[in-house]
C-alpha cells in the first residue's frame, strides 16, 4: 500500500508543537531560537527513541535519514531523501492561515556535493536575525550526543557536525523535555488508539494468560517462566488466536512478558522472564500492547495458597493503588501521586512498606512506552492535565515471609518454600476533567487473582473420598452403558469388543459432532502453540558476499582487459575501463557465448531487482536483493567482444563449470540445513548384545544392496554393512517402530519412521528399514506345468513354510529383546504390527500397493518409495470421487501443517470405502468407524479438488477453525465442513427441497422468513461459484442430476427389480 501524508493531522500537531514552544521557549524549551530533530537510520532498537516518536507522531510513518528544523518565527524546513521529500510534498504551500507555522520548505538530498548547499542554507534559516550572536538550537541532547555507527555518512551525521563547528556559531540545548510534555496531552485520536490499546492487554490476560495459568496449576504442569512469556508474546501478536478480530499489522508487543514466581522477583521494566519452572505461590504477569504505535501496560499478581500475611499486604496494595489514583487529578504535580502513596502507608501504620516501594510509580505512555519526563517519583513538578495517559506501577518488593504466617498452609503448598516475595499491580490511566479514569479493567480483587489448590489434610482425605466415590460410580456407568471410546491402546482390541455396525445417518450425526469437537481442540491447540515454531519459522538475515578483502587479495595475473575466473573464491573477475572488477558466482544468472562470427562474444546476465529471479536463484543472493533493491543500482547484463575466441570460450567454460559446483554445494547445504544433531551412540559392554544378522537395508548407501547386521546397544540401534558402513538410530528419535512379520508378502521386515531425519550416503531420510527376502523377487517361473502332487513342489512349499515362521519367530524375538533393553535403559519403545483385515489397495505414489494401518500409522512398507503417515498430524480425511458411477475413490489426508501439501491415496476400490470408514467386531464386512473411532473426522465428494489452492486460502485463514466471521456474528462453516457433501440437517430433514446439498443450515435460519432464507442461500451458492473446484470434473459437462437421470435410465434398462442401492440413495438436491 502507498504511503499518503495526511496533511490536516500534520499540521494540526506541528501547530500544537509550535504554539507550546513559542509560548514557553525561555523556560521548558531551555531558551532554544529553534527546534532541530535529527532522525537516524531505521533500527528494531529505535522504536521508542524521541525523534521516532515524533516521526510517528506528525507523519504516521518513520523517515530514516531526515533532519527537521522549525524556527520560532513558523518556518519548517524539512533536509531529506528526495522519496521522503515526494512523500511530504503534499504539504507544501498548505499551511493553515490560523496556525502559527507561516511555511513548509524541503530541501532534497545532493549527492554531489555532500548536502553543503542545504547544510548552509538550513544554518542560514536557523540563525535567523541573530545578527552573528550564538544561537541555541534546541535538539535531542541523548541522540545528538550519540556515537551511532548508523549516522556515518548519512544527512544527520554531516549536519551535526556543522552545529558543533565554532564557525557556526550555534549552542545546542536539550528540547527533550518540552517534547515529552507537548505530547503528554493527546487528542480525541489518540485517545481512541489506546483505548484500544488497553482493550487488547485487557483482552490477552483475560483470555490468554489467566486460563493458560489456570490449566498449569490445575493439571500441576511444569513450564517455565520464559516458555509462558513467549506464549503470551505470540497472542499478543495474534490477537485471533483468542478470538480477537484485529488486524496482525496493527498490533505488536511493547515488550517481551515478564513473569516472576518462586522468590525471584524484579519489578523493573528492563526485568526478563527467567528459564526457571512457575512455582505455584505468588506469581506476577506483566504485559503490554501496542496498538497502531500506541502502547499501554498492565500488571497483574496472582495468589496461589497464600496465607494471611500476604493477603493482608496485598489488600494494602490494593488501597495505596486507589489512593494514588485519586491523586491523579487535574492541576496535581505528578510527584503529589508518590507523596500520597507515602501518607497513605503512614496512616494506615504501614511504615514498614515504604522502604517496600520502588523509586517510581509510573510513567507517562502513548507512542513512546516508557517516557522519562513524565515520571511519577518525588521530584516531577510536571502538571497532571486532561488527555494525558499514565501507566501506574504500584509495588512492594523484598517483603519476607516468616515461618509463623506459614504455619497454617498445607505441606504440600509451594508458598511452603518461600522466604521473601513481591507484590506488583499496574494499569494504564487516562486524566480526565473528572479525575483518573482506569482503562485496563481485569479485576484486582483478591477474589479474582487468588486459588486455593491445598486445602487441609482432613479437607483432603474427604475430597479424595468422594473423588473415589464418584471414579467407581462412572466406571459402573461405563459398564452398563459403554461409550464406545477406547479402553486399551491397542485398535484390536477395541475391534473384538464392538457392537455391530450403526446405520449411514448415525454415523454422519457421530462425524458432525466429533468435527466441532476438532475444531474445538484445534483452536485450543493454535492458541497455547509455544514460540519454537515461530522461532523456526524466522527468515535467516542474509549474508554480506566477500570474496577478497582489498583489490591487494586479487590473484596475481589478472589482465586490465580479461576474463578470469578464480575457482577457488567462487568470483568471475571483468575488466570494466580497464579495472579488473570481482563478481561472486551467486550473483550471475546465466552466461551465454553466441556462435562467433568475425569475433567471439561472451553475454553475462546477473540478478537484478524488478525481474523474476527464478527458483536457480541462490537463497542468500534473494535476500539480497530485496534489501539493497530500494536503493541501489544494479547491473544487468554484460557483453565482452574479443578476436581471440579461445580466451571467451574457456570462462565460458569455467564460469558453468563454477556454477554447477556452486548450485551442488548449496542443494547439499540445504540438505543438510534441518538435520538434528544425533547423540553418540553408547555401546553395550560387558553383556549380549540383541543381534540380527544378514539384513538388507533401505534405503541403500550406494550400489544394488545395502547388507549387514543389526544391533540394539544402550541408547540406540546400529547398523554395520558388510562395507564397512556404519547407521546408527538412537531410541528418543524413533517415532513409531513397526514389526511387518511375512504372510503374503516376500519378505519380513523392522521399519523405523523417525522424528528428526537422518544423513544416509549424502540424502536425508526420515524412513529406515532392515529387512530379510523369504522368496526372491525375481525368482523366475518354470514354464512347464508341475503337478500339484509333485513331491518336490511340495518339499519347496513346506520349507518356504518354515523359513517363514523361522524368520517371523527371529524377528519377533529381536523386537522382545530391544524393548527390553529400551525399558532397562530409561527409554520407551513398542513395535506395532500393521492389522492386515483392515488393510486396503490403492495408489500412493505410481502404482498400487497394499495399504495397511497400525496403532498410530497407515503405511505401504513393502515396495518404495515408502508410505507412511503418522495419524496424529492427520487433521481430516476427504474422500474424493465418490460417486455412484465410479468404480474407485481417492482419499486425501490433510496435515496439521497447512504449509504442507495433503497425503494422497488414489484409486482405491469402492468396496473398500466403508472398511476405510468404519470396521466391524471381527475386522470383516463393512468397516465404517475405524477414522471416527481414531477421532479423525471424514468428509466425501464427488470430484477431485484443487488441493494447493484450498491450503493455500486455508493457511492465510486466521478464522478457519471458528464457525463466525471477522465480525463475529456472521455465521460461517467452521473448519472442514465446507467440503461436506450434505448439510448438517440433511439427515434429519430430507424433505427440505430447498436447500443446497452444500449449504449449510442452522436452526435460527431455518426459522427466519422465506426471504431471508432465499437470500442466505443465494450467498452461499455466490460463494460456491467463487470456489475453483477441479477443471476436469467440469470438462465432462455432466451435473449430478445428470448422472442420476442416466443411471436411473440404466436400471431401468437392465430391469433390475428390487435394487436396493437405488432404492437407498438419497435423493439428491441441484445446485444452482
Amino acid at each position: 500500500m502507498t504511503a499518503v501524508l495526511n496533511v490536516e493531522k500534520f499540521y494540526e500537531r506541528l501547530n500544537r508543537f509550535h504554539a507550546h514552544f513559542v509560548k514557553h521557549r525561555e523556560s521548558t524549551w531551555n531558551g532554544a531560537y529553534c527546534i532541530s530533530i535529527s532522525k537516524g537510520a531505521q533500527s528494531e532498537e529505535s522504536r521508542y527513541l524521541k525523534s521516532t516518536v515524533i516521526h510517528f507522531y506528525l507523519f504516521g510513518y518513520e523517515l530514516p535519514d531526515t533532519v527537521i528544523l522549525l524556527t520560532k518565527d513558523g518556518q519548517c524546513v524539512i533536509l531529506a531523501a528526495k522519496k521522503k521529500c515526494d512523500f511530504l510534498e503534499p504539504a507544501v504551500g498548505k499551511a493553515p492561515k490560523d496556525g502559527t507555522v507561516t511555511s513548509l520548505k524541503l530541501l532534497p538530498r545532493i549527492k554531489s556535493n555532500d548536502n553543503a548547499e542545504n547544510l548552509e542554507e538550513m544554518l542560514k534559516v536557523a540563525r535567523g536575525g541573530s545578527n552573528g550572536e550564538n544561537v541555541k538550537i534546541g535538539v535531542i541532547m541523548k541522540e545528538f550526543t550519540s556515537n551511532d555507527e548508523a549516522k556515518e555518512g548519512s544527512i544527520i551525521s554531516r549536519w551535526e557536525k556543522k552545529l558543533n563547528d565554532k564557525s557556526s556559531k550555534t549552542e545546542t540545548v536539550d528540547v527533550a523535555g518540552g517534547i515529552s510534555v507537548v505530547m503528554a496531552v493527546k487528542d480525541k485520536e489518540e485517545l481512541d488508539l489506546l483505548k484500544k490499546s488497553s482493550v487488547l492487554s485487557n483482552k490477552v490476560l483475560k483470555h490468554g494468560f489467566v486460563p493458560r495459568i489456570e490449566d498449569v496449576i490445575d493439571n500441576g504442569l511444569k513450564v517455565t517462566h520464559e516458555k509462558l512469556a513467549s506464549e503470551v508474546e505470540e497472542i499478543l501478536e495474534d490477537p485471533s488466536k483468542i478470538k480477537l478480530n484485529v488486524p496482525r499489522e496493527a498490533v505488536d508487543s511493547c515488550y517481551f512478558p515478564i513473569i516472576q514466581s518462586g522468590g525471584d522477583y524484579d519489578f523493573k521494566v528492563s526485568a526478563q522472564s527467567n528459564d526457571e519452572n512457575v512455582k505455584f505461590d505468588v506469581i506476577t504477569v506483566s504485559l503490554g500492547a501496542r496498538y497502531q504505535m500506541y502502547c499501554s501496560n498492565v500488571v497483574r499478581t496472582f495468589l496461589v495458597d497464600a496465607p494471611k500475611q500476604v493477603i493482608k499486604n496485598y489488600d494494602t496494595l490494593l488501597g495505596l493503588h486507589e489512593a494514588c489514583l485519586k491523586a491523579m487529578v487535574s492541576g496535581n504535580p505528578l510527584k503529589f501521586v508518590y507523596a500520597t502513596a507515602i501518607k497513605y502507608l503512614r496512616d494506615e501504620g504501614k511504615d514498614d512498606l515504604i522502604d517496600a516501594l520502588p523509586k517510581t510509580l509510573g510513567f507517562g505512555v502513548g507512542i513512546d512506552f516508557r517516557d522519562t519526563h513524565l515520571l511519577l517519583n518525588k521530584k516531577n513538578t510536571v502538571v497532571f492535565r486532561p488527555g494525558m495517559v499514565f501507566s501506574l506501577a504500584v509495588s512492594f518488593a523484598g517483603l519476607k515471609l516468616n515461618e509463623n504466617a506459614k504455619a497454617s498452609i498445607n505441606s504440600k503448598s509451594a508458598i511452603k518454600n518461600l522466604s521473601e516475595y513481591g507484590l506488583m499491580l499496574a494499569d494504564t490511566v487516562a486524566i480526565t476533567d473528572n479525575g483518573a479514569e482506569v482503562m485496563t479493567k481485569f479485576g484486582k480483587a483478591v477474589t479474582d487473582i487468588s486459588y486455593t489448590i491445598n486445602e487441609d489434610d482432613e479437607e483432603e482425605e474427604s475430597d479424595d473420598d468422594d473423588d473415589m466415590r464418584l471414579a467407581k460410580k462412572i466406571a459402573k456407568e461405563e459398564e452398563a452403558h459403554p461409550t464406545g471410546g477406547r479402553r486399551s491402546g491397542r485398535l484390536a482390541a477395541n475391534a473384538s469388543s464392538a457392537q455391530e455396525s450403526e446405520g449411514v445417518a448415525e454415523r454422519e450425526r457421530k462425524q458432525i459432532d466429533l468435527m466441532a469437537r476438532r475444531n474445538e481442540e484445534r483452536l485450543r491447540e493454535l492458541a497455547r502453540s509455544s514460540k519454537k515454531k515461530g522461532g523456526d519459522n524466522k527468515a535467516k538475515k542474509s549474508e554480506e558476499l566477500e570474496a577478497y578483502k582489498d583489490s591487494k587479495s586479487l590473484p596475481d595475473n589478472v589482465l586490465p582487459n580479461q576474463v578470469k575466473v578464480d575457482m577457488a573464491n567462487q568470483c568471475v573477475i571483468l575488466p570494466i575501463c580497464g579495472n579488473p572488477v570481482p563478481f561472486h558466482i551467486s550473483t550471475i544468472k546465466n552466461v551465454v557465448l553466441p556462435d562467433p562470427d568475425s569475433a567471439a562474444y561472451l553475454r553475462i546476465n546477473f540478478y537484478t531487482a524488478g525481474m523474476a529471479v527464478g527458483k536457480d536463484c541462490p537463497e542468500n543472493t534473494v535476500k539480497l536483493i530485496q534489501k539493497y533493491a530500494p536503493y541501489a543500482t544494479f547491473i544487468r547484463e554484460m557483453t565482452f567482444r574479443s578476436l581471440d575466441s579461445h580466451s571467451l570460450t574457456t570462462a565460458f567454460r569455467q564460469i558453468s563449470e563454477l556454477r554447477k559446483r556452486a548450485k551442488m554445494k548449496e542443494l547439499q547445504d540445504q540438505e543438510e540445513a534441518n538435520l538434528v544433531k544425533q547423540d553418540s551412540l553408547v555401546r553395550t559392554k560387558n553383556e549380549r548384545v540383541p543381534r540380527l544378522a544378514d539384513l538388507t537395508m533401505r534405503p541403500v548407501f550406494a550400489g544394488r544392496k545395502t547388507q549387514g547386521n543389526l544391533e540394539a546397544h544402550t541408547n540406540g540401534l546400529r547398523f554395520i554393512s558388510t562395507r564397512g558402513e556404519i547407521v546408527d538410530v538412537m531410541y528418543t528419535n524413533i517415532k513409531h517402530a513397526i514389526f511387518q512379520p511375512c504372510e503374503n508378502e516376500i519378505m519380513v521386515l523392522i521399519h523405523f519412521h523417525l522424528r528428526n531425519p537422518i544423513m544416509i550416503g549424502k540424502k536425508k531420510h526420515q524412513d529406515v528399514q532392515f529387512f530379510t527376502e523369504v522368496v526372491d523377487a525375481s525368482q523366475a517361473v518354470d514354464a512347464g506345468r508341475r503337478n500339484m502332487y509333485d513331491p518336490d513342489e511340495m518339499d519347496d512349499e513346506q520349507r518356504e513354510r518354515q523359513l517363514r515362521k523361522r524368520l517371523n519367530e527371529a524377528f519377533k524375538e529381536f523386537c522382545r529383546k530391544v524393548e527390553s533393553v529400551t525399558r532397562k535403559n530409561g527409554y520407551s519403545l513398542e513395535f506395532d504390527i500393521p492389522y492386515r483385515d483392515l488393510g486396503f489397495t490403492g495408489n500412493p505414489h505410481k502404482e498400487m500397493v497394499a495399504i495397511q494401518p497400525t496403532l498410530n500409522c497407515l503405511c505401504n512398507l513393502t515396495e518404495t518409495p515408502f508410505f507412511v503417515v503418522d495419524l496424529s498430524n492427520v487433521d481430516h480425511v476427504h474422500f474424493e470421487r465418490v460417486t455412484f458411477m465410479s468404480k474407485a475413490f481417492d482419499m486425501v489426508l490433510i496435515n496439521k501443517d497447512f504449509t504442507k501439501q495433503p497425503w494422497r491415496i488414489d484409486m482405491i476400490p469402492n468396496e473398500d470405502k466403508d472398511s476405510i470408514q468404519k470396521f466391524h467386531a471381527a475386522f470383516s464386512g463393512i468397516q465404517k468407524e475405524w477414522l471416527t473411532d481414531m477421532e479423525i473426522s471424514y468428509t466425501e465428494g464427488p470430484m477431485n479438488l484443487n488441493w494447493k489452492q484450498i491450503m493455500q486460502t486455508v493457511e492465510g485463514d486466521d478464522r478457519f477453525y471458528m464457525d463466525t466471521e471477522e465480525d463475529e456474528v456472521t455465521p460461517k462453516e467452521a473448519g472442514w465442513e465446507f467440503l461436506r457433501m450434505h448439510g448438517k440437517d440433511d439427515d434429519v430433514d430430507e424433505e427440505s427441497e430447498e436447500e443446497s446439498v452444500y449449504s449449510e443450515k442452522s436452526e435460527e435460519e431455518e426459522s427466519s422468513d422465506e426471504d431471508s432464507e432465499e437470500e442466505d442461500f443465494d450467498d452461499d451458492d455466490d460463494d460456491e461459484s467463487d470456489f475453483d473446484g477441479d477443471e476436469d470434473l467440469e470438462e465432462q459437462g455432466m451435473d449430478w442430476d445428470d448422472m442420476e437421470r442416466e443411471a436411473a435410465a440404466d436400471d431401468r434398462k437392465k430391469k433390475r427389480d428390487g435394487d436396493e442401492v437405488a432404492d437407498a440413495r438419497p435423493k439428491r438436491k441441484s445446485r444452482r
